[in-house]
């Protein structure tokens, strides 16, 4: 970062544009031409030469870099205003970072809950989920323009700016509510067959996430389907307060035994479905602490989510 290029005064300005959400409302609120206002935002650009905002059709969003510089400033201010000297040594821990996150809901409630209820790397980090995408082509779009610091799901195609990590992969299990009233100790064909089920219905792009057989077996092809919902962790809840079957990830059991009112069983039938879940981040990004050290919790996360699955398996592509 050129420095001679940079002042406190382009941060200010960004801050208007940020909490005004145009370049026109901040250059009003400043008193000041819309055209200064975007030289000020192009300063940081060329200073920090990462995008600062991006154009979406509801207007401009800030990237996860103009987010950080944002919350840097507000920190600094407030220190400033309170009589205390802002130092340039702060530890990372005093000056948290968000790390903006992209995800399913299921893997948002898992990360939240285990960063919460274990010792991880992260915990001075503040955690800013958003909506994960509807396709492949934004999903990637927002990882390149830094408006994520990560992405978890569905494998992305190969992109030079883009690293992927495989986090796991398994086969499925069927999910069922703990007070089922005919589903006991055993999940049988008949079973199967005779009582409903809920699906969580992902994006048309994130079909590549269920490797295998899946559209072959029949078992899987004419159940009868009673709820569809694309929200995942509602799909759980629901499973876990009715009737119904869910087919889950076994990577996902233990941890969904632990903290819902549920029991898991071996599907009744063959097949080689397979789920696998990735996290992307910026190639960029790869050496930066705040990375490593969501890598390490994710890893650990699941690792100690699935001690007894030993086909769980993590890679870096």
């Amino acid at each position: 970062m050129d420095s001679k290029d940079f002042d406190l005064n382009s941060l200010l300005i960004l801050h208007a544009v940020i909490e005004c959400g145009s370049v026109t409302a901040a250059a009003k609120k400043m008193a000041m031409s819309p055209s200064s206002v975007t030289y000020a935002i192009n300063k940081i650009r060329r200073s920090t030469m990462n995008p600062i905002f991006t154009r979406t059709k509801n207007g401009i969003t800030p990237t996860t870099l103009a987010l950080e510089l944002n919350q840097r400033y507000t920190k600094a201010i407030a220190l400033i205003n309170d009589g205390l000297e802002f130092s340039s040594g702060c530890k990372e821990s005093e000056v948290s970072r968000n790390i903006i996150i992209s995800t399913y809901n299921f893997f948002e409630y898992w990360l939240c809950h285990y960063v919460t209820n274990t010792e991880n790397r992260i915990s001075n980090f503040c955690l800013n989920f958003v909506d994960y995408p509807i396709s492949r082509e934004t999903r990637i779009s927002k990882l390149r323009n830094h408006e994520v610091d990560f992405d978890i799901g569905g494998l992305l195609p190969n992109d030079a700016s883009i690293v992927a990590h495989k986090l796991c992969s398994s086969r499925f299990k069927a999910l069922v509510s703990i007070n089922h009233p005919t589903i006991h100790d055993k999940l049988t064909l008949d079973d199967w067959n005779k009582n409903k089920h809920i699906k969580w219905m992902q994006k048309s792009d994130e079909a590549m996430v269920h490797d295998g057989d899946a559209n072959l077996v029949d078992e899987l092809h004419n159940r009868v389907v009673a709820v569809k919902s694309t929200n995942s962790l509602n799909s759980l809840m629901i499973c876990s307060e009715s009737d119904y079957i869910m087919l889950v990830p076994e990577y996902l059991a233990d941890f969904l035994k632990e903290n819902f009112s549920v029991k898991v069983f071996d599907l009744p039938f063959e097949t080689t479905m397979t789920s696998a879940l990735y996290v992307h981040f910026h190639r960029s990004a790869k050496r930066k602490e705040f990375v490593n050290a969501s890598l390490d919790t994710l890893i650990n996360m699941v690792s100690e989510n699935n001690k007894s699955n030993s086909s769980l398996k993590t890679e870096t592509i």
